[in-house]
């Protein structure tokens, strides 16, 4: 049984406290890591001078395509 996966995109996201997205970006399967973060951290800290009193959760998400074949019974 053969089976693969792979990188679509990855996802940047920031949430409020009611885990109301705020801010999204999508970036390609060759973006560095460093620079998604980089680019999570600047937003959060533009978003925190504008809503000081509010926290905020910033993620980055990978997506993936998994592929598996199903041998016959």
């Amino acid at each position: 049984m053969a089976s693969g996966s792979q990188t679509l995109k990855y996802v940047a996201y920031i949430s409020s406290p009611d885990m109301e997205v705020l801010n999204d970006a999508t970036f390609g399967v060759d973006a560095d890591p460093a620079d998604m973060w980089a680019y999570l951290d600047d937003a959060t800290a533009r978003l925190k001078d504008r809503h000081p009193s509010y926290s905020f959760t910033p993620r980055l998400v990978r997506y993936d395509e998994v592929t598996t074949e199903i041998a016959r019974p």
